[in-house]
């Protein structure tokens, strides 16, 4: 696509040359700042209605929920003041609400097309949001960034490519985010199957015995894991926490379970002298299987690949006693869809989900020949790895039509390219 004939310096490092008929001018000069109010889930659950609330969050964009009323009427930006997504620039319009941590801006002249706005902030934001206590962009900060706009007609024409363009690239990330759920699918349903059925699709089968688990091979026998391998739990306790030290152990919580290792960086510390209770009681050896047993990670698993010294809490512990091939397959096993079956009959504890000791110890297991372990772990390692590597593609496409979106939108709003004659 080509640029334009002449172009100038606009002062600002993010923007660049901009084309020489544009013009700079800070937020604040062009825009009417306002913010929203404080709207809680309180007010929302008793006024329930049509019209959304706008928060912080970017999920669901960013709709907190609806109400009966609103307190906007017609096209406006808004943007995060507080929080993780301080900056983030929104096109809103219609009849709508915002809360307290979101800024709103409107035109104070005929100057400016709102839905070029953010996508060009969406550029720039990030370079002035405080961080001194939570990340923040204020009214006052926003007021005084500079942006460059060309003359209304070009914003329009702008913003028309961009809608289209992104379009397409959404649709094309879309179907590779599609893509992956489905490899994801694949791998769940292989695993369920080889878990549960085994590899010989001829093998002669019976009932298990447990009505929502269906048929198994004749010769495995349905057993509670504990009958397999010894079943322990972690501290629930909350220890003091030291610098990590010669004389410290890393206390390891689910919250340090990163792509199904260990992540001990993470990882708080714990006097090893103070807690030998701890350590006693949760010997972590190489090839046993941890196992979150509370809260929003119940059930995320890992295998500890070598030899290291560390404390457990909240985690159930599967001591297999270096047995490679029981402990890949409890692994599978628990990244299976029976872990969720058993844990929706026998987890509880309300907002908080928890499994007891009792609970891990009485989960439905097998007990098959060690050869048949090995034969359907290595199945599911060679059959993992190459949905590793099919998702590593996906991945790696996706992330560089993002970064295409992100180039083509920052050339498109600077003037770096002139898409006038793009229909």
């Amino acid at each position: 696509m080509k640029a334009y004939q002449e172009y100038k310096e606009s002062g600002i490092k993010w923007i660049g040359q901009i084309p020489k008929h544009w013009v700079m001018a800070n937020v604040g000069r062009m825009m009417n700042l306002g913010r929203g109010r404080v709207i809680s889930n309180i007010e929302i659950g008793e006024n329930i209605g049509e019209f959304p609330v706008y928060s912080s969050q970017t999920s669901d964009n960013g709709i907190m929920g609806y109400i009966n009323t609103y307190d906007f009427e017609g096209d406006y930006v808004t943007w995060t003041t507080d929080g993780a997504n301080a900056g983030r620039v929104f096109f809103r319009t219609g009849k709508f609400n915002c809360t307290n941590v979101c800024g709103t801006m409107n035109p104070k002249n005929e100057k400016v097309y709102l839905p070029f706005i953010p996508y060009l902030l969406n550029l720039g934001t990030k370079y002035y949001v405080r961080y001194d206590i939570n990340p923040k962009l204020m009214n006052g900060e926003m007021a005084q960034i500079e942006i460059c706009l060309p003359s209304i007609d070009e914003q329009k024409t702008i913003v028309d490519f961009l809608d289209r363009k992104t379009a397409q690239i959404d649709t094309l990330i879309a179907k590779k985010q599609r893509q992956i759920e489905l490899l994801q699918e694949q791998r769940t349903a292989l695993i369920n199957h080889a878990v549960t059925k085994g590899l010989n699709p001829n093998a002669k089968m019976k009932d298990s015995g447990v009505e929502w688990l269906g048929e198994i091979p004749s010769h495995w026998y349905v057993v509670p894991i504990k009958r397999m391998v010894d079943v322990r739990d972690g501290t629930h306790e909350t220890p003091d926490y030291i610098d990590a030290s010669d004389v410290s152990i890393p206390f390891v919580t689910s919250k340090d379970f990163v792509d199904d290792r260990i992540d001990f960086s993470t990882a708080k510390h714990i006097s090893l002298n103070d807690h030998q209770e701890f350590i006693k009681r949760s010997k972590v050896d190489k090839w046993d299987v941890l196992m979150s047993m509370i809260g929003g990670n119940i059930g995320k698993s890992v295998m500890v690949d070598d030899d290291y010294d560390f404390s457990i809490k909240n985690l159930i512990l599967f001591k297999t006693h270096g047995d490679i091939a029981l402990s890949k397959f409890i692994l599978y096993y628990l990244k299976s869809g029976l872990l969720d079956v058993q844990i929706d009959i026998v987890s509880r504890g309300g907002a908080q989900s928890f499994l007891s000791l009792g609970d891990v110890r009485n989960l439905v297991f097998f007990k098959i020949p060690k050869a048949e372990y090995v034969k359907i772990t290595k199945f599911l390692d060679e059959k993992n790895k190459q949905i590793e590597k099919e998702l590593s593609i996906l991945a790696q496409q996706i992330n560089l039509v993002q970064e295409y979106r992100t180039a083509l939108i920052s050339e498109a709003v600077t003037g770096k390219i002139d898409v006038r004659g793009d229909r």
